[in-house]
């Protein structure tokens, strides 16, 4: 008799949660919508819908021993502006991208190169890991950022 008068109550308590559980996976969410945010300033100029991102080449420039950051240097031409720097850490190497927008060119020869210096912040400074530099796109090739 004891048995039951504890089961049944369990059993019961048991059915009415299956049963919330049930309802709740059947009633039909409403829609998300984001909420009303105020328009961002512009940090930079805005570049042309049709600008596309570029790995281009660097140099190391300085990479002290007991901090966590580098500095590098990349080349680009009065087109190009440096958009980001992307560094992706392992325990034994460091792998860099520097990625430059491309703006259309509007005729006439090609600008003078124009160098960019940055510094690329580690989650601890370089030691003995392998530095490694990510592929770069071809001048005619198709860009690997699209």
């Amino acid at each position: 008799m004891r048995r039951r008068v504890v089961i049944v109550p369990l059993l019961a308590l048991a059915g009415v949660l299956l049963a919330r559980r049930r309802r709740r996976a059947r009633a039909v969410p409403a829609p998300l919508t984001a909420p009303p945010q105020a328009p961002l300033a512009p940090a930079a100029p805005a570049l042309d819908p049709g600008t596309s991102f570029v790995s281009v080449p660097w140099t190391l420039v300085d990479a002290p021993p007991d901090e966590p950051r580098l500095t590098i240097r990349c080349k680009g031409d009065e087109q190009m502006e440096l958009d980001r720097i992307d560094a992706q850490e392992t325990p034994t190497q460091v792998f860099v991208t520097a990625l430059m927008r491309r703006r259309p060119a509007p005729g006439g020869p090609p600008p003078p190169a124009r160098e960019h210096e940055a510094v690329v912040p580690l989650g601890r400074p370089l030691g003995p890991r392998e530095l490694v530099h990510a592929p770069v796109d071809e001048p005619n090739g198709p860009p690997l950022y699209p």
